[in-house]
């Protein structure tokens, strides 16, 4: 994984974390505004095409983007609506 990468998802950590502390246990993003104020790129293009591939928003703990994006801090994808672009993370109460 590059560092580039690593930064980006633990921004995205670092903002749910940030949910939390403000008693949020459930969160709604749109794919834009993840690229644009968190990870300041382009979300893969998996994240966003058809339905067979909503498993890399659902992907395994160990996955890089998981980790660093969600699981570390407590967060799970609870839902993802790839025709409107959103994905709903929920707070599961700590790490995986």
């Amino acid at each position: 994984m590059s560092g580039a990468s690593r930064r980006g998802f633990s921004a995205l950590g670092a903002y749910l974390r940030a949910q939390e502390e403000a008693g949020q246990t459930q969160v709604t993003l749109t794919f834009a505004s993840i690229e644009t104020t968190l990870l300041q790129r382009s979300l893969p293009v998996r994240a966003r095409s058809a339905s067979r591939h909503q498993s890399w928003w659902y992907a395994e703990a160990s996955e890089y983007h998981v980790w660093y994006g969600w699981r570390s801090v407590g967060w799970c994808v609870e839902a993802v609506d790839l025709a409107a672009e959103t994905v709903t993370f929920a707070r599961t109460g700590g790490p995986a």
